[in-house]
């Protein structure tokens, strides 16, 4: 019933209780509690007495149909679902994987109320403006069988996003998508968290969180700590239903290669997409700075920094990597 109602608002028009009502066939009484129930999930609504309920704006609600039709690869997950609401898609994902071995799954969400992204960072997630799901891929090999995985789960986004027209699209160690356009550090397009549950050493559960977004507005930037940037703020208008359907396409052939063959075939295609190559650039460590010219990533997709010592090489952690600006060194 939720999912019929806000399709009729999705116009982003006017529509009284009784219109909606006569629509779905059922009382006005019953349209209010439903608008009600809509409230308390955070989808935000407007209400003018004497004209009815609406939202904010019209929007293009995501819809397993359309997807499909968009060319979603339904057949490769035991199941694909869309929430109008949750708390974070990788928590639900997480919460499935206890229950789950050996299958895939995938969950879509029109906004999050408690998305993050590393480091328990706030994912901002107004309400079917951008894209956040995660996927559950189950690895046999366990964690040493996973490293450079959010390296290749970015490079098909990239991959995605150019095959759609979208401009001027770079990836930043280890788990960001982001657009130049002028900024020293680049304007953040999207992001990926990666977590894993089960048998660290033998058979385990990885579940992977995309956010990208495709309608930054100025009312998001001033709760965002960086610069961001949606696809529609580049010049793209594509559909959200292909958008999601085409990523998930590039996903999973990233992820069934990265199964059977590791980081290093997709090593010289990331390193062509590294937005901080031949930059000088310094590595916040929990403990320490270290700064040098970024070098890209080695075939296990470790960060490589040309520095006063050497080569040098860095997994992903609990790390930060910026530009050096002018005067730092």
């Amino acid at each position: 019933m939720n999912h019929a109602l806000i399709e009729i608002l999705a116009d982003g028009q006017f529509h009284s209780g009784e219109d909606m009502g006569a629509g779905l066939g059922i009382s006005r009484a019953a349209i209010w509690k439903q608008l009600q129930k809509l409230e308390a999930m955070n989808i935000p609504l407007h209400s003018v007495k004497g004209k009815g309920y609406r939202l904010p704006e019209a929007v293009e609600l995501l819809k397993l149909e359309s997807l499909q039709k968009a060319g979603f690869p339904s057949g490769k997950f035991a199941s694909s679902k869309i929430e109008l609401s949750i708390d974070s898609t990788n928590n639900r994902m997480m919460s499935v994987a206890e229950t789950n071995v050996s299958d895939r799954h995938i969950v879509l969400a029109e906004m999050q109320t408690a998305g993050r992204g590393r480091r328990g960072r706030q994912w901002l997630s107004p309400f079917a403006r951008n894209l956040y799901f995660s996927v559950l891929w189950p690895f046999s090999q366990g964690i040493a069988a996973i490293q450079g995985l959010s390296l290749a789960v970015g490079l098909a986004i990239q991959r995605s996003l150019k095959e759609q027209g979208v401009q001027g699209v770079g990836l930043k160690w280890p788990n960001d998508i982001l657009v130049n356009g002028g900024v020293a550090n680049g304007a953040k397009l999207g992001g990926i968290l990666i977590e894993l549950t089960g048998d660290m050493s033998d058979a385990c559960q990885v579940v992977i969180g995309v956010g990208l977004n495709l309608d930054i507005q100025a009312k998001d930037l001033t709760q965002i700590d960086q610069q961001a940037v949606g696809v529609k703020q580049l010049g793209g208008n594509i559909s959200r239903n292909a958008m999601a359907a085409n990523i998930v396409n590039h996903l999973c052939e990233v992820l069934e290669q990265f199964s059977a063959q590791g980081f290093a075939p997709l090593q010289q295609e990331w390193n062509d997409n590294d937005a901080f190559r031949g930059k000088k650039v310094k590595l916040i460590l929990p403990s320490s700075e270290i700064q040098g010219i970024c070098a890209g990533v080695n075939e296990k997709g470790e960060l490589q920094l040309q520095t006063d010592e050497g080569l040098k090489a860095f997994n992903a952690g609990e790390v930060s990597l910026r530009v050096v600006t002018e005067g730092e060194g």
